[in-house]
């Protein structure tokens, strides 16, 4: 999890409680407000993302398994508190109370089952909201968005993908909405469908950011490749991207820890640097100039 200073977690906790305040008036579709959003195809790495921000596990696997969108409220607890969490949807009053956080996956499947309605194929755009605070946590608000999906599946209507279309945007078109465009970074940048719709509604680039996923799986040969999008030269962003190595689905099921992940995380990309020609052996390869205010400051 990423170290945020004790000036930016005072600065950033009103904003935080301020805005979730406004969501609890369902005053969210009125006013635009601060938020990272994670997007990206199908199995592009969303969860490992996800679980790298904030910590905690999330579901995972292949297939459509984010159904509907998941709010992680993370707020940074005083130090010897104990980790605490609330686990509540839009569309009803009562809450669920986890003791530890390898109870949430479960909890946010059976929870999208029921905005669901058991069907394997629908969407909701009611949101599972799960606030956590602890200590050491960011004060940080962050949606999981269900990935982008080009065919229907067997089992799947043709609907689906209109559904997802339509609930992305109205997500990414928000103007203090920070888009984290999850990108694989063993596919062709060219048919990454995320930047496009990113540039849709952040022609500036002010509010779009690119991670790549799974290097592990760059082919040989092609790293220098990748080496040229992380340096912002392939298909240039205006904050850029960076690049990650989370768990893979074999070490998830194999539950290999967080900690774990990350010590081979950056074993690997110290035993990379040479491919990759990137320089640093830290895990974030390149750090773009974000304001992280932005990200949850006031909305204007």
């Amino acid at each position: 999890m990423a170290n945020f200073t004790v000036d930016y977690a005072n600065e950033a906790k009103p904003w935080i409680k301020l805005s979730e305040d406004l969501t609890a008036l369902s005053l969210e579709n009125t006013l635009s407000l601060p938020q990272i959003c994670v997007v990206g195809d199908q199995s592009s790495g969303k969860s490992s993302v996800l679980e790298a921000l904030s910590g905690i596990p999330f579901p995972s696997g292949a297939g459509l398994v984010t159904r509907c969108p998941v709010r992680l409220v993370l707020t940074c607890a005083a130090a010897g508190t104990s980790w605490s969490c609330l686990v509540s949807t839009t569309s009803s009053s009562q809450t669920i109370t986890p003791k530890t956080p390898q109870e949430l996956p479960a909890i946010i499947l059976r929870l999208s089952e029921t905005l669901t309605h058991g069907s394997n194929s629908d969407l909701s755009a009611d949101t599972i909201v799960v606030q956590i605070s602890s200590p050491g946590s960011p004060d940080l608000i962050l949606v999981d968005l269900p990935g982008i999906v080009r065919t229907a599946t067997a089992g799947q209507g043709s609907q689906v993908i209109t559904q997802i279309d339509n609930l992305i945007t109205d997500y990414l078109k928000q103007e203090n909405t920070i888009i984290l465009a999850i990108i694989p970074a063993n596919q062709d940048i060219a048919t990454i469908d995320i930047l496009e719709r990113a540039r849709l509604v952040d022609p500036a680039g002010e509010r779009t950011l690119g991670v790549l996923t799974k290097p592990d799986l760059v082919g040989a040969g092609n790293e220098e490749e990748v080496a040229a999008i992380v340096k912002n030269i392939r298909k240039p962003l205006r904050l850029g991207f960076i690049m990650i190595k989370n768990r893979s689905q074999v070490q998830n099921e194999q539950g290999i820890s967080y900690q774990a992940a990350k010590e081979d995380e950056e074993l690997f990309f110290s035993a990379s640097s040479d491919l990759f020609v990137l320089g640093s052996s830290t895990s974030w390869k390149q750090q773009p100039s974000i304001d992280t205010h932005q990200a949850i400051g006031p909305a204007h």
